[in-house]
């Protein structure tokens, strides 16, 4: 039977522990056209009216390494990018977020169009895709064997990777985003991470799923369901929490910031509970704004606001 989530550990935070860890994030970087509409309309010939738009570096990698290095990280980040525009924008926010980026040369930025409606929901579409010729992963061999642990995107180029993740014994942990159950692109990353994040987007049967990654040696699985809350799976008990009713500005990148709070609370020893609501307050900073990562962010936000779940609970 699930444990509801009610009670809430009294440990403080270990803030310096944050600080002294090196996460490398590999994969997932992209220039996004956001598009805001009432409602998606159908496939036919249409004139419609947006309710608003605007452009912005985003994509799985940025996010999550933009997040973690607000709450205290080192973090290095690789991820393909072309020599264009879009590419350089990218590589000045990165530096003016003092996270560590290496890029591998791609033909071109991957860019995407998101169309958001009222529900927050969206519909995204590839409108420009990354080639990469070569990939000299053992180029990278010092920022594999320098980290602590390693988030690995589910970007094609992050497979070539493993080999070296292997060789050095690292703590994976993957975020396989609206995975089906079935899908064989995302074969690879589930077998070898440790630890497992995703939707319920596209999964029918979530929890039988997540007790069966458990029993394939995985250390612990988060579920997000959006508007429903999230679920989290480890050696120990089954928790669900609620969700928070608060205005939705954007909901790009949620998942991504989910899973930084998250991490950061399996981090520094906090219980699966503790951990899901560490992740629906980064989450919920995420989509009360137009940026990938909210700069409200840090950490003496994200205690401020823990606190305040902890008294009101």
């Amino acid at each position: 039977m699930p444990v509801l989530a009610s009670t809430f550990s009294n440990r403080k935070y270990i803030n310096d522990r944050s600080g002294r860890m090196k996460i490398l994030v590999i994969g997932g970087a992209s220039y996004d056209d956001i598009i805001h509409v009432d409602e998606f309309f159908e496939p036919k010939s249409a004139t419609v009216f947006v309710k608003k738009s605007y452009s912005k570096p985003g994509s799985t990698g940025i996010g999550k390494s933009i997040a973690l290095k607000r709450l205290g990280y080192d973090v290095t980040f690789i991820a393909a990018i072309g020599d264009d525009y879009y590419g350089k924008v990218i590589s000045q926010m990165l530096k003016d977020e003092g996270i560590k980026f290496y890029p591998l040369e791609a033909n071109k930025t991957e860019r995407h169009t998101n169309i958001m409606n009222r529900f927050g929901e969206r519909i995204t579409i590839f409108t420009q895709t990354s080639d990469i010729e070569d990939i000299f992963v053992n180029a990278y061999e010092k920022q594999v064997k320098e980290a602590d642990i390693v988030v690995l995107n589910i970007k094609d180029y992050s497979r070539y990777f493993i080999p070296l993740l292997k060789k050095y014994q690292k703590q994976v942990y993957c975020d396989i985003h609206d995975y089906d159950g079935y899908n064989t692109y995302h074969k690879d990353f589930i077998m070898f991470s440790d630890y497992i994040f995703m939707s319920s987007d596209n999964i029918k049967d979530y929890k039988n799923y997540m007790y069966n990654l458990l029993k394939d040696g995985k250390k612990w699985v988060v579920v997000t369901h959006a508007k429903k809350g999230a679920s989290g799976l480890d050696g120990h008990e089954f928790i669900e929490i609620s969700s928070n009713q608060i205005e939705v500005i954007d909901t790009n990148g949620a998942g991504d910031n989910f899973f930084a709070g998250m991490l950061h609370g399996y981090l520094n020893m906090y219980s699966m509970q503790d951990c899901l609501y560490l992740g629906r307050i980064v989450a919920e900073s995420c989509i009360q704004s137009e940026k990938v990562v909210s700069d409200m962010l840090n950490l003496k936000y994200l205690e401020k606001y823990f606190e305040k779940l902890k008294n009101i609970s």
